[in-house]
């Protein structure tokens, strides 16, 4: 249960509003920004909340269940701050966002946070920004760790590939099949899938299911 600051559950109670809304950014580089609804600049939460931007929160989707909570943050794009080549870098990618409801007559400004997440896609247009306001819950569905699977998980020619650009089977492009890295590009030993491993057909099939059970792998082939 969210607890609200007594001060702020009487300008509440009272009608009177003194309340802002102020958003804290943290990107994934340490650096913290803030903003605010407010008509003039905020200190809060040690960070100077910047009124003027045109930063706010877009419409809000939520789902019942393990489905991510999204809503959309929009917001100028400012040289000072929210500049179009950082946005393009991807320095604003997964940056943290709190969002507070803020009393800013209160000395210094009091505030309880009704929500955070993580800002996704992020586009430019038209001299503003729109993005992607994610909930925690969508981390349940970020993959990590390496995936266990008969095809290779590298990208033909990165690091992890090791195959040339200028290789001649190249423009042939790779499906990511152990036969393809072993004879058009003769680098199994940088192959990346796991090709002998068995699959649901194998793992289902009964004791009987092969006239020759010598032990041998079950799994071969590309």
């Amino acid at each position: 249960m969210r607890t609200i600051p007594t001060p702020i559950q009487a300008a509440l109670d009272s009608g009177v509003s003194c309340l802002c809304q102020c958003w804290i950014v943290t990107r994934t580089d340490g650096a913290r920004f803030g903003f605010t609804d407010h008509d003039r600049d905020l200190v809060f939460a040690g960070v100077t909340c910047r009124a003027g931007t045109g930063f706010g929160s877009g419409d809000m989707a939520s789902a019942t269940g393990l489905a991510p909570d999204q809503a959309g943050v929009v917001g100028a794009l400012d040289d000072a701050v929210l500049r179009e080549a950082d946005l393009e870098a991807g320095l604003w990618s997964g940056a943290r966002v709190e969002v507070w409801r803020v009393d800013w007559s209160a000395d210094p400004p009091l505030g309880v946070k009704t929500g955070q997440g993580e800002l996704g896609e992020i586009r430019a247009v038209d001299g503003r920004f729109e993005a992607e306001l994610l909930g925690l819950s969508h981390r349940l569905s970020r993959l990590t760790g390496r995936v266990f699977a008969r095809r290779c998980d590298a990208e033909l020619g990165d690091a992890r590939c090791g195959v040339d650009p200028g290789h001649p089977g190249f423009a042939g492009g790779c499906d990511k099949a152990f036969a393809t890295c072993r004879d058009r590009f003769a680098n199994t030993l940088n192959f990346r899938g796991f090709p002998w491993m068995v699959g649901n057909d194998v793992l289902q099939a009964s004791p009987a299911g092969d006239a020759v059970r010598d032990g041998a792998s079950r799994g071969l082939g590309g």
